[in-house]
């Protein structure tokens, strides 16, 4: 099967390059978001600019199908020709919209912006001829707006084990090294709380004068802040912030850490919103520290996560001096975690459903086989 990907634009990579039977273009936009302003505009240039892309490359190539993942939903809209012209539209809600967005923006649920969020999706959804939610949570929420639950197929976002394999790393290394580390790789934003992990920075480098905090991520606005905040408190040269890596890269990173936190502060989004990096701290093996959230303590229990109330930075303290002063706490709560992982979140069992979905769109002349692509998965783009 042959794979075209369009994404924003990286000036780290080549505007159109191939990797095997996929080959990615880029759109001359990236990021610009700034307020709910700066969204809608980076919106509208980006429908236009995939429009225009997206047709031309249709043209040339007869796309069977064409997988759109949102923020927005709405990019479907890039699609309307292509659907004219038969081809199959699934639409990727990786991030329910309405919830996102009251996150993102403290925004009540009756608010004028969030109706019409909701509006824009179920409209969305009815354009595609599929619907992919990320958890069962999100799509019992967009079914309840009004898209058919039999429309929708549940794909979780799972670490995928060839790029996260511990065995490639030396599992003991992290303890060999000079600091006791703190990792957080993932989007830097207030709903994730990391203004909660500085502010315990002072206590904790007190009792643990080798204590680091990395946090990587784009380094926005709100880093900024954070980065600010850490130099108040007079904790600058323990918070290390680096930029965003290529997901290979992340294995690495955690790795070499001895926490993995998440303390996310809870609203209708991150209740609900399944965070990949504990899975993927729990893969690796390295203890976490999260928040008392719902998504969390479904999946797992206290013998496999530290938990502590969101916005506590007392208990969050609480949490990391425990850990630092027993080695047999970590390793009971890594193993504890690793072992729910590894028999609850198969990331090729999802793989799999995606195939059967693309199977159920194209049809026997197209049909995918169950030991296809061992370790890479057709997920994204157009093909």
């Amino acid at each position: 099967m042959h794979v075209d990907v369009l994404c924003l634009s990286d000036r780290s990579r080549p505007t159109t390059h191939s990797q095997g039977p996929v080959k990615l273009f880029q759109i001359p936009l990236g990021r610009i978001a700034n307020g709910f302003g700066g969204y809608i505009l980076e919106y509208a240039a980006a429908l236009f600019l995939f429009s225009a892309r997206l047709l031309e490359l249709h043209i040339r190539n007869h796309y069977d199908a064409i997988h759109v993942h949102n923020v927005p939903d709405f990019l479907i809209l890039t699609c309307l020709i292509p659907r004219f012209l038969r081809a199959k539209l699934i639409l990727d809600i990786h991030d329910p919209m309405p919830e996102l967005y009251m996150s993102k923006f403290r925004l009540r649920g009756s608010s004028v912006i969030v109706k019409i969020v909701q509006i824009q999706e179920r409209l969305s959804a009815l354009l595609a001829h599929k619907v992919i939610a990320a958890s069962m949570e999100f799509k019992k929420n967009i079914s309840g707006r009004g898209t058919p639950a039999g429309k929708i197929s549940v794909i979780n976002n799972f670490p995928d084990p060839g790029i996260f394999d511990p065995a490639a790393y030396d599992g003991d290394s992290r303890h060999r090294k000079e600091h006791f580390t703190l990792v957080y790789p993932g989007t830097i934003a207030p709903r994730y709380g990391l203004d909660v992990a500085i502010r315990a920075m002072p206590g904790l480098v007190q009792e643990i004068p080798e204590l680091r905090l990395v946090v990587i991520g784009r380094q926005g606005k709100y880093a900024s802040e954070l980065a600010a905040l850490a130099t108040d408190l007079g904790v600058s040269e323990s918070v290390i912030f680096k930029p965003s890596v290529p997901v290979e890269l992340v294995p690495a990173e955690i790795a070499s850490a001895d926490v993995g936190i998440y303390p996310a502060l809870p609203d209708p989004h991150m209740r609900i919103a399944m965070p990949v990096k504990v899975l993927e701290y729990a893969v690796m093996g390295i203890p976490i520290v999260a928040s008392r959230l719902m998504v969390l303590q479904d999946r797992f229990d206290d013998s496999a996560v530290l938990f502590f109330d969101p916005g506590n930075v007392a208990q969050f303290t609480r949490c990391i001096t425990d850990l630092y002063g027993s080695p047999v706490l970590r390793a009971k709560l890594a193993g504890n975690a690793r072992s729910i992982v590894t028999r609850t979140c198969r990331w090729e069992t999802e793989r799999q459903v995606y195939f059967d979905l693309l199977n159920l769109l194209l049809g026997p002349r197209h049909s995918i086989p169950a030991s296809r692509n061992e370790h890479g998965g057709l997920n994204t783009g157009a093909t």
